[in-house]
């Protein structure tokens, strides 16, 4: 193995094509689709109990005074159930049945990019080195070679230069329409695993398009995504070399956040962005879930982004403003955004590059590695808006965390 030096070329990074942004979408007070539902079934439901169960919902269908329809199965791990539309009614029976563990709205997800600015990268040097404002990124040669970033997200230009063919699709959830149109996924990616801007330069990326093209995402598409990703994922024997990256955000969903954990206990490692909306990532999903990996964002002076979600939901930082990734628009096009989407996949491709190097590991394993390795920075503090307080955590006991790929600099 050998250790190369990336040197980032600032007048080069200013030439870069630059993309606007699509508009911020602003998000209600409740994103719910409405006569929507997510039904999950008790995770230890057998086979027997999951075709009474599916014979009750069809003689409920079969009456003419209710709405009663499915369109979406789940069978990932221990995480069984589906989506549909259903009236009042409908749910009431479907709450009461014993085999089911929870009846919940479904509901929008958003994506956690901000705003396109024109900037040189920095994120590279800054997982490379202990200490701020390196212009290089040493990394070992291997690069995550043998590894699966799963991309979440809006799809990937998969013929981008910046993939060397190393990018495909797996599975839309959306539509038919296998094309990234917002650029959200491509750019993600590009953090995983560009030839250029990547952590994890030779990493397998796979696309996984649960977003749709006005930037929002069904929880009831997310879930489906994860159903497809984890169910490849085994059939393919890639527990030990495979991550999943969510650089999306929505309203506290209990179904998600148990299809989080349901990867986890098949070993798989779920990366996923804290959310940009300056308030407690505890208050949002999948961010909150406990089987998370979730990464908030920080500047290139390790403070936090202004726009960045924080508290103890959040496990470790990764640059997140003033990112230079890949773009959709062409095969070399390239764009700098901000937002915990970008942070996110710093994580995702520093969990294949790590694996490459020391081994291949399940999710826990290469979770518990990355935090081993990240430096300690200074504490990421924020206002409490009811005690009128700036709240800081106990550097003690759980340290502000800055991503490092190890290589000794």
């Amino acid at each position: 193995m050998q250790l190369f030096t990336h040197v980032i070329s600032l007048a080069a990074a200013a030439a870069s094509f630059r993309a606007q942004a699509a508009p911020l979408t602003t998000r209600p007070a409740e994103d719910v689709i409405a006569g929507r539902y997510i039904v999950q079934l008790m995770p230890n439901v057998d086979v027997s109990s999951i075709t009474g169960h599916h014979e009750k919902v069809r003689s409920i269908r079969r009456r003419d005074d209710v709405t009663a329809s499915i369109d979406k199965e789940y069978d990932f791990g221990d995480f069984k159930g589906y989506t549909g539309s259903f009236d009042p009614a409908v749910v009431a029976e479907l709450e009461a049945m014993p085999e089911v563990l929870l009846v919940e709205k479904d509901s929008i997800m958003y994506t956690t990019a901000l705003v396109t600015q024109t900037s040189a990268p920095w994120g590279l040097g800054r997982i490379s080195s202990r200490t701020r404002g390196a212009t290089s990124y040493i990394y070992d040669s291997t690069a995550g070679s043998g590894t699966y970033s799963y991309v979440l997200d809006s799809g990937i230009r998969t013929t981008h230069v910046e993939f060397e063919g190393r990018a495909s699709w797996g599975y839309n959830a959306v539509n038919t329409n296998n094309a990234d149109t917002s650029g959200h996924g491509t750019h993600v990616a590009g953090v995983i695993g560009a030839k250029t801007y990547g952590v994890a330069k030779k990493t397998n990326l796979i696309a996984v398009k649960v977003i749709s093209e006005d930037g929002t995402a069904a929880t009831s598409n997310v879930l489906s995504g994860l159903n497809w990703a984890l169910n490849d994922i085994v059939n393919k024997d890639r527990r030990a070399s495979a991550v999943v990256n969510l650089s999306l955000g929505g309203p506290a969903s209990s179904a998600m956040d148990n299809a989080i954990t349901s990867l986890s206990n098949q070993g798989i490692l779920a990366v996923v962005s804290a959310g940009n909306e300056n308030q407690l990532a505890a208050n949002v999903s999948p961010a909150r879930a406990p089987a998370a990996f979730c990464v908030g964002s920080v500047q290139s002076d390790d403070s936090r982004s202004s726009f960045s979600n924080y508290g103890s939901a959040v496990d470790i930082w990764a640059p997140g403003t003033d990112v230079l990734s890949t773009w959709h628009t062409s095969d070399t096009a390239t764009s700098t955004q901000s937002g915990t989407s970008a942070s996110a996949p710093y994580v995702a491709g520093l969990v294949s590059y790590i694996r490459g190097i020391e081994g291949l590991s399940i999710g826990p394993a290469a979770r518990a590695r990355v935090l081993a390795l990240a430096t300690v920075i200074p504490p990421i503090c924020w206002f409490d808006l009811p005690s009128g307080q700036y709240i800081c955590p106990d550097v003690s006991s759980a340290p502000s965390l800055m991503a490092y790929n190890g290589n000794g600099h």
